[in-house]
């Protein structure tokens, strides 16, 4: 049973990295390219929309910034 919690632990893990990597390969593109507009995604836009959600939010939008950065590292 332990192996099963490490193997789904690594799994998840795995794409969080691939996740990661993959938002900055998009605001890279974004910052080179402009609006990519082919794929209709917009990460930093994503991103500041979220941030500016989560400040509103006000202790609450803390706490949730304070876990996610907590799920990140």
């Amino acid at each position: 049973m332990e192996n099963v919690f490490r193997m789904v632990g690594d799994v998840v893990g795995h794409l969080t990295t691939l996740v990661i990597a993959l938002i900055g390969l998009g605001i890279v593109g974004t910052l080179a390219f402009g609006d990519m507009g082919v794929t209709g995604l917009d990460p930093i836009m994503h991103i500041t929309s979220l941030v500016n959600e989560l400040a509103g939010s006000g202790v609450v939008g803390l706490l949730v910034l304070a876990v996610l950065m907590s799920l990140v590292k």
